[in-house]
């Protein structure tokens, strides 16, 4: 027997569950302290710390902030709904929206510490990373919408980028920019899962003005 792949919904669903629990064992077993492999690789980025990755780390830092990306999902939308991918429009936009939304009440209800040497302003909660949840949220949604070479490689390169950037920066532990990434992703694939069948069924059903006359 052929194996099946699990359903998106599912996959997303457990994505988002993953990361849940992550937050509450955190935030249960001593949110101020990193584990893993959290602080040797936040000690090798301080001993790489040079004047080229510090500018290119500042860019993304702006780049994937709250505002660009923000801009960048409503011109998206708006460019996708004129080409007529009203579906591929609406599930980037509530990607990003759930995401955020999603990340934001994390943030709040694990309230983990930032890493104590940050070298730009930054928020006081850590886990899960914003910018890399928003980063993994728009390119997945775009690799769902547009299965093709140029979306995987959009996401290949711009999650691993974001993710390394706020590294750099020394403003999230490696283990909150995984946390984001998973969980970008995994709203991605759940609200693609959501809208493909609120679409299916709004397809199925008859339209008022053709309903079949009876009587």
């Amino acid at each position: 027997m052929i194996p099946t792949r699990p359903p998106a919904a599912f996959v997303g669903a457990l994505g988002i569950v993953i990361v849940i629990v992550a937050g509450l064992v955190i935030a249960t077993t001593g949110r101020d302290l990193p584990f893993g492999l959290d602080q040797p690789w936040h000690d090798f980025l301080l001993s790489q710390q040079n004047p080229v990755g510090y500018a290119v780390a500042r860019f993304l830092n702006v780049a994937g902030g709250t505002l660009s990306m923000t801009i960048v999902t409503a011109i998206l939308t708006a460019g996708l709904a004129i080409r007529r991918h009203f579906t591929a429009a609406v599930s980037v936009a509530l990607t990003v929206a759930v995401a955020s939304g999603l990340s934001s009440l994390i943030k709040i209800t694990v309230a983990r510490p930032r890493p104590s040497d940050g070298i730009v302003p930054a928020g006081s909660t850590s886990f899960p990373s914003g910018h890399t949840t928003t980063a993994a949220a728009i390119t997945v949604a775009l690799v769902i919408a547009f299965p093709f070479v140029w979306s995987r490689v959009l996401a290949a390169v711009w999650i691993p980028l974001m993710a390394a950037s706020r590294n750099y920066l020394l403003v999230h532990w490696l283990s909150d920019v995984l946390a984001g990434a998973v969980l970008g992703a995994s709203v991605a694939l759940l609200v693609a899962a959501a809208v493909s069948a609120v679409r299916a069924r709004i397809l199925k059903e008859p339209s008022p003005d053709r309903a079949p006359i009876t009587g």
